[in-house]
């Protein structure tokens, strides 16, 4: 055997061996369930202890061939019941990223080892930013989505994976702090998943927004994602990463419901509504709050504060009646290309942009005063609180000079 094939060999089993010690660390209580209270979990396992020998001594080939088969579990990963899990992605992505700088290893660097040392720092990397990814709540959804699994093994009749996955299972369940799971074939398998989705995300973000897009000529990036190109990427990245559409979901409701907050505080002010419209729009809450004039109800600032619930909704109808009366087909153009301008503007392009976008495509529809009449309530009142801000701003400069 040559001298390159004989360190090839010594480093596979210290790589190999270094991951099972670590987790025989965690499999203090593993051995010892035979002696706790009978459970169903327990008797999953029995088929697979019998296999391997004997476990009470905790070491041994019997132990060994068990910390092996809990590291290579990454086939698990691809089960229907672990569809459902979800990492961040651009979290994993980042996660990895910064896991790999400060272990300095630079692409030119992995060049120069040899290919196990890759597969020993790539294993390294996985571990790391697993430590940094995996958060109670998605361990405990693993702990479910597991024992799902174990149980519809179980109605099959495959007593031998059935096995496997009830020894997973209660290994997991039993180390606590999770400090092992960070070297779990199925835990890696699903952030090596998620990493790669992350990055799959960047590349077509980057591609959407290019430099050209700062040029107002240019498309913009929701016209470039409906091209057959980005469309096809995006479906083959929905179809390779489970969960990812209910993610995209997530994301853009999360994108959304900050948008309209922003611009419920008046933090956002798009100029939907003329100085017109917005007098138009304050005498009509003013009379349905019981005032007669806008101008009797800001005096009375302290009483229309006060407004009952029921006069509350009052309010709310009439001012939601007077908006979709006001936005008619051509406004709705208008307003459309007030969006689309606010867009291209430099100051929005950074945190603002992707709400922009979605507000954009949500105008589009012939109906969106119907669909959206959050936004155009939201609106209104946040251009109202944008304009007492700014009397007050400049009240207290006083008069100029």
């Amino acid at each position: 055997m040559s001298h390159s094939r004989k360190k090839t060999k010594k480093l596979q089993k210290q790589r190999q061996q270094k991951r099972q010690d670590t987790l025989k660390h965690r499999e203090k209580n593993l051995h010892q369930r035979s002696e706790q209270a009978y459970d169903e979990v327990l008797e999953d396992m029995l088929p697979l202890f019998s296999r391997f020998g004997d476990l009470s001594t905790g070491s041994g080939p019997a132990m060994e061939k068990l910390m092996l088969m809990l590291l290579e579990t990454h086939d698990l990963a691809d089960e229907p019941e672990m569809e459902g899990i979800l990492f961040d992605p651009m979290l994993a992505a980042k996660a990895i990223g910064k896991v790999i700088e400060k272990m300095e290893l630079s692409p030119g660097k992995l060049d120069f080892l040899s290919k196990e040392e890759r597969e020993d720092a790539h294993l390294e990397m996985l571990e790391k930013s697993a430590k940094q990814l995996l958060t109670a709540d998605l361990c405990q959804d693993i702990l479910k989505r597991l024992d799902d699994l174990r149980l519809r093994l179980k109605r099959s009749g495959k007593k031998k994976d059935t096995a496997k996955v009830a020894v997973l299972l209660s290994f997991m369940r039993e180390d606590k702090k999770r400090e092992s799971w960070p070297m779990i074939g199925l835990v890696q398998a699903l952030v090596q998943r998620h990493i790669k989705a992350g990055f799959d995300l960047m590349d077509v973000t980057m591609a959407a927004m290019g430099p050209d897009d700062v040029d107002d000529n240019e498309a913009l990036v929701i016209d470039k994602l409906k091209k057959p190109g980005f469309i096809r990427k995006a479906k083959t990245m929905l179809k390779k990463t489970p969960g990812l559409r209910d993610y995209l979901v997530k994301q853009a409701d999360k994108t959304w419901e900050e948008g309209l907050d922003a611009i419920l505080a008046g933090d956002l002010n798009l100029d939907v509504y003329s100085t017109e419209e917005m007098a138009a729009g304050m005498e009509i809450i003013a009379k349905a709050s019981g005032f007669d004039s806008a101008k009797t109800m800001v005096t009375n600032a302290s009483l229309s504060g006060k407004l009952s619930e029921d006069k509350a909704k009052i309010v709310i109808k009439q001012l939601e009646n007077y908006i979709t009366n006001l936005f008619t087909p051509a406004r709705l153009e208008q307003l459309w290309g007030e969006i689309d301008a606010f867009w291209k503007d430099s100051r929005y392009k950074g945190k603002w942009s992707p709400f922009l976008m979605l507000l954009r495509e949500s105008l589009a529809d012939k109906k969106a005063v119907e669909y959206e009449k959050g936004f155009f309530v939201y609106a209104f009142w946040g251009e109202l609180r944008a304009g007492a801000k700014e009397s007050k701003e400049n009240e207290a400069r006083g008069p100029e000079c």
